[in-house]
């Protein structure tokens, strides 16, 4: 089995293709904001399951240069998403430092997050695999409409079982997605679309065969960091509960940690 100080080794060969890419432009300003932007990308969580989900197909897949190029697009589009959620919440913080709508403007954040996304774009020219593109084109689209959703919610416009409008909580924050919502169910669809669904991505570019473990994944991590923000409802545990022994399952028959 592929040792954890490899998938480390790695993963700071993607960081820097990451930002051997993003500071080719010209421009003082754009060379500041992607050096700020890399400082904080935090511990590259989706990336490293690409790594680890490949590492299953054998070491020549692991090592190889499509690998570490989709790893890369990976952390462009989480780090596009992130850019433009902040100006979208108005979030002032980003991993506890100002996040880059804060530090400098909205506009400059748009700017630089389409930069990633036109950068994903070449990217992917380059790696030239049809279903790799497919499959990343799909989770944009996902991320946009469970954000749009989201943003319905909160207007107060999704209705009830009886066709009626049923009003968003007083307590929505725009900061976290949190628990007080209509239903279950349009609470998954969210989280599902915006965050579990890139981790889902993250596995299948590695392995296929791990799409599933990645929306698992994806989905624990999200409900685990909305419920350090939020009060608990009574099926938040067992959301968290279900997700949990899914995921135990899954690892049993599958050769992969996390």
């Amino acid at each position: 089995m592929t040792q954890l100080t490899d998938i480390d080794t790695l993963l700071a060969q993607v960081r820097d293709e990451y930002l051997r890419r993003m500071t080719q432009g010209h421009g003082r300003l754009l060379q500041q904001v992607e050096h700020y932007t890399v400082a904080h990308t935090g511990k590259m969580l989706r990336p490293r399951l690409t790594l680890l989900a490949a590492a299953t197909l054998g070491s020549d897949v692991l090592h190889s240069r499509r690998t570490l190029l989709l790893a890369v697009a990976v952390e462009m589009l989480h780090n596009a998403s992130l850019l433009h959620d902040d100006v979208i919440d108005r979030s002032l913080t980003r991993r506890g430092t100002p996040s880059v709508n804060a530090r400098w403007n909205n506009g400059i954040a748009v700017l630089v997050g389409d930069y990633h996304l036109a950068h994903l774009m070449q990217l992917l020219d380059e790696v030239a695999d049809a279903d790799a593109s497919r499959l990343i084109n799909q989770t944009v689209i996902a991320m946009v409409e469970a954000e749009l959703l989201q943003q319905e919610v909160e207007r107060g416009k999704i209705k009830d079982e009886k066709g009626e409008n049923k009003p968003a909580s007083a307590n929505f924050q725009h900061s976290a997605f949190n628990f007080q919502l209509p239903t279950k169910e349009t609470y998954l669809a969210v989280i599902d679309g915006k965050t579990a669904r890139l981790f889902a991505t993250a596995a299948a570019l590695g392995n296929p065969a791990y799409q599933h473990f990645g929306l698992h994944y994806g989905r624990l991590f999200q409900l685990r960091d909305d419920l350090a923000d939020n009060e608990a409802t009574p099926w938040t545990e067992q959301l968290i509960e279900q997700e949990e022994d899914i995921l135990a399952t899954m690892q049993e028959k599958l050769d992969i940690s996390y």
